[in-house]
């Protein structure tokens, strides 16, 4: 089972950030988390976001860790296409 462990971010916080960023795939991590807070499950978030479990799983551990800042892509090193 997957559960939103870290509490130091509050739900009003994700969806401020969930709002405010451009950034696509960030989008859907936020509204992965969201999601979840909001009661759905593993399986339900992954089908209606088109995901695997395991990403879904991923994304969670990951915010669960890091917050926000968590979900965050690391940069991909070398030059610009």
């Amino acid at each position: 089972m997957v559960t939103i462990s870290n509490t130091t971010v509050p739900r009003e916080d994700i969806w401020c950030a969930f709002r405010q960023t451009h950034d696509v795939r960030l989008r859907e991590r936020y509204h992965c988390i969201l999601l979840l807070i909001d009661g759905k499950s593993c399986p339900e978030v992954a089908q209606w976001l088109y995901r695997e479990e395991d990403t879904i799983r991923r994304w969670v551990h990951a915010f669960n860790q890091g917050g926000l800042q968590g979900l965050e892509r690391e940069l991909i090193p070398g030059r610009p296409a």
